[in-house]
C-alpha cells in the first residue's frame, strides 16, 4: 500500500462517517418512530429531542461536531478486503496524530503546520515496496533508509490529497445533500452516557448513529453492518486538549532522496 493510497483509503472511512450524521431527508425520515421512542413513564428524564424528527437530531449532531476544537476517533474498517484500524485525537486548527494499522502493517500519522509526517514500522514500508512494483533489493534500501524515521510529505502531494482527511473537522462533518431517511430506535448508553439512537441504510449497508442524549448531542458512535465496507467509529475527549509537535529534524527524511 503506498503512501496516498492510505490517505485515500482513510478518506473512505471519513465518508462512512459522513454519511450517516449529514442529515437525512425530513420529508422521508420516519417521524412515527421518533414519537414513539420518546413515549415512556412519567419517571422517565424528559426527552432533549423531543419534537425533532430522526433526520433534525442527525443534523443537530452534525452541526455540534463542526462546532468542536478537538476530540478523538478511534474504531476500525473495512475497505477493499483490508481490515483497518484507526486511533486519532484531532484539533479544529488542523492539528492531528494518530495511527493506522491494516494487514499487521502500520503507520503513525501527524498533521502540524500544514505538514503531514509518516513514520511507518518495518512491514509498511515492505508493502509500501511491494505495491509499487519495487524489486526486492530496492525494498530493502527504502526500508534501512526509513527505519526510526518520519516521511515528510511532499507539499505537492500533500496539497492532491487535502492533507490528512482525519485532520479535517470540517471535512469530516460536511453536509452530504443526498436524500437518505431515518428512523429512531430505542434509547441506550454508550459508555455511560444516555443516547439515542439513528438507524439508516446505504445501498445494502445498514448503518446506525449514537447521538449524546447529555449535554452537547456529540455523536458518540457509529457503526456500518453489511456491505462492502463495514465498521466502527467511536468518537470520545469533546474539547480535550490535543498537542501536536513536529517530529526533531534529525528524525525527518527528505522526501528529495527517495527520487532517482
Amino acid at each position: 500500500m503506498t503512501n496516498r493510497t492510505l490517505l485515500a483509503t482513510a478518506a473512505l472511512c471519513v465518508t462512512a462517517v459522513v454519511t450517516l450524521t449529514a442529515c437525512g431527508d425530513d420529508k422521508k425520515a420516519d417521524s412515527k418512530d421518533a414519537g414513539d421512542s420518546a413515549s415512556s413513564s412519567h419517571t422517565k428524564a424528559a426527552d432533549p429531542f423531543e419534537g425533532l424528527t430522526p433526520a433534525q437530531i442527525s443534523e443537530k449532531a452534525r452541526v455540534s461536531m463542526t462546532k468542536l476544537e478537538s476530540f478523538k476517533v478511534k474504531g476500525n474498517m473495512t475497505s477493499d478486503g483490508e481490515h483497518i484500524t484507526f486511533d486519532f485525537a484531532v484539533a479544529r486548527k488542523g492539528y492531528c496524530q494518530g495511527t493506522l494499522t491494516t494487514g499487521g502493517a502500520s503507520a503513525d500519522i501527524r498533521q502540524v503546520n500544514g505538514a503531514v509526517y509518516m513514520k511507518g514500522d518495518e512491514k509498511f514500508w515492505q508493502k509500501t515496496g511491494s505495491d509499487e512494483g519495487s524489486s526486492a533489493e530496492e525494498t530493502d534500501a527504502l526500508i534501512e533508509l526509513l527505519k526510526g524515521r518520519w516521511f515528510k510529505m511532499p507539499s505537492a502531494q500533500a496539497d492532491a490529497d487535502s492533507k490528512f482527511p482525519f485532520c479535517d473537522i470540517g471535512k469530516m462533518f460536511e453536509k452530504d445533500e443526498k436524500e437518505g431517511p431515518l428512523t429512531r430506535g430505542a434509547d441506550t448508553e454508550v459508555n455511560g452516557t444516555p443516547a439515542v439512537t439513528l438507524k439508516g441504510k446505504d445501498g445494502a449497508q445498514k448503518q446506525t448513529l449514537f447521538v449524546s442524549a447529555k449535554d452537547e448531542p456529540y455523536a458518540l458512535r457509529m457503526t456500518a453492518e453489511g456491505g462492502k465496507e463495514p465498521g466502527s467509529f467511536e468518537f470520545s475527549a469533546f474539547n480535550e486538549p490535543v498537542t501536536v509537535t513536529p517530529p526533531p529534524p534529525g528524525e525527518v527524511m527528505d522526501p528529495e532522496k527517495l527520487k532517482g
